[in-house]
């Protein structure tokens, strides 16, 4: 006889307002209880139990047991980190218990609380939204408007490495959460990109000193960094892992060493942009400010202000002695483009505008004649899955893990002996 086939829950359509003239005692109670329905709602939805939605947020089991049941309303912080759990924005929760949002509908036809948009707003969240319901949100938000949607066969890859990575930390009882705080303040302008750029430099132990080698310097802070081919015309993604507070960033296998190590900072960026502001979709003309911000960020990051004014100095060079052989061979040093390394030169007031328009001219002309690729003596390639190669060595020791570790380290590409 056929199974019967599991009804998957159902999230009730917004209620009406809470009605006006109740008693303030009645109305933070109806809040707390419509609160505590909506998170259930929502945790149902995504297939969680309660001891699982403890685990991604944080929160121990009686305290969601206790929102849930709506025993009073749960402060803004303890509910930010339900929603960031369940992959909702807390306004929409919000305005969901309360009445005042009308539910939309996803593809197999059952309501959605409005915070489930953050899932579904564009195709592509839609394609990561397993990992989302792990408590591991895409944090790369405006290139969904300018980049092509990954293949089905990428995202079930980036998602498998990411989980197969997380298996190898449980399986070695390694420590997951970042070592640096991955949430910091800032103004959203270029000074603020400077000062969060420094800052983080400085969290990482770098100062203005160079080293190309990021990758380790980012894993050894639990920035865990992934190489994988991800198709054409994507060069990278990144996700924020809510249950440890750390994060992935996801490199393409197929760009220059200075490309990823350009995506790597500006991925960085989009970390701290999501941690500042949340998964609330914005408006396009705030999209656009959150990119250029992104790209400030990881020019600050890749060339800080010291080292870049260090390097002039020392060669003597003013705003119209930098020619473009010299970029070439300066901007080598610090792992950049030289495009990206012309500009800083003029943001930092080291290069004239003519000057720049000579560069500028020089370095298209190259693209154009040599297919895209940078000019001047090419870097070496990033080293590769160093944390994750030394995750899969110690998680063979463990008992009853070897068949388990041997698949993992086969589907990364690593040799089984």
């Amino acid at each position: 006889m056929p199974r019967a086939r599991k009804q998957q829950p159902r999230l009730k359509r917004s209620p009406a307002p809470i009605p006006e003239g109740l008693p303030e005692e009645r109305v933070e109670e109806e809040e707390a209880r419509r609160i505590g329905e909506a998170v259930r709602a929502l945790r149902e939805r995504r297939g969680l139990q309660q001891v699982e939605l403890s685990a991604l947020s944080g929160l121990s089991a009686p305290q969601v047991s206790a929102i849930e049941r709506g025993r009073r309303p749960p402060s803004l912080r303890t509910l930010r980190r339900v929603c960031e759990a369940l992959g909702a924005s807390v306004d929409d929760l919000l305005r969901a218990a309360v009445g005042r949002a009308a539910p939309v509908s996803d593809e197999a036809g059952g309501a959605l609380l409005p915070g489930m948009q953050e899932l579904f707003r564009s195709p592509e969240d839609a394609l990561f939204a397993p990992l989302a319901a792990r408590g591991i949100v895409r944090t790369t938000r405006a290139d969904s408007l300018v980049s092509p949607l990954p293949s089905q066969e990428t995202v079930e890859a980036v998602e498998r490495r990411i989980l197969d990575y997380r298996r190898l930390e449980s399986l070695c009882g390694a420590f997951a959460g970042a070592s640096i705080p991955l949430s910091l303040p800032f103004p959203l302008d270029a000074e603020g990109a400077e000062q969060l750029a420094d800052r983080v430099r400085k969290l990482l132990g770098l100062g203005d000193s160079i080293v190309l080698d990021y990758v380790s310097v980012l894993e050894a802070h639990g920035v865990r960094v992934l190489f994988l081919p991800l198709g054409r015309g994507i060069e990278s993604l990144s996700f924020y892992d809510a249950r440890s507070a750390s994060a992935f960033v996801v490199l393409s296998e197929e760009t220059t060493t200075e490309k990823q190590l350009f995506r790597m900072a500006l991925e960085l960026a989009w970390i701290y942009l999501y941690t500042r502001g949340g998964a609330t979709a914005p408006v396009p003309e705030a999209a656009e400010a959150n990119r250029r911000f992104a790209k400030l960020f990881a020019a600050c990051f890749l060339l800080p202000r010291g080292a870049v004014l260090a390097a002039a100095a020392s060669l003597g060079a003013g705003r119209g002695d930098w020619s473009y052989p010299l970029v070439l061979r300066v901007k080598r040093r610090f792992g950049t483009s030289a495009e990206a390394f012309a500009y800083r030169l003029l943001e930092l007031g080291l290069l004239s505008d003519a000057a720049l328009t000579g560069i500028l001219g020089a370095i298209k002309s190259h693209y154009a004649s040599h297919q895209n690729r940078e000019p001047g003596e090419a870097l070496p390639p990033l080293a590769r899955n160093g944390r994750l190669g030394d995750l899969v060595e110690r998680a063979r020791t463990v008992p009853g893990a070897h068949d388990e570790v041997l698949a993992i380290a086969r589907r990364a590409g690593m040799s089984p002996d």
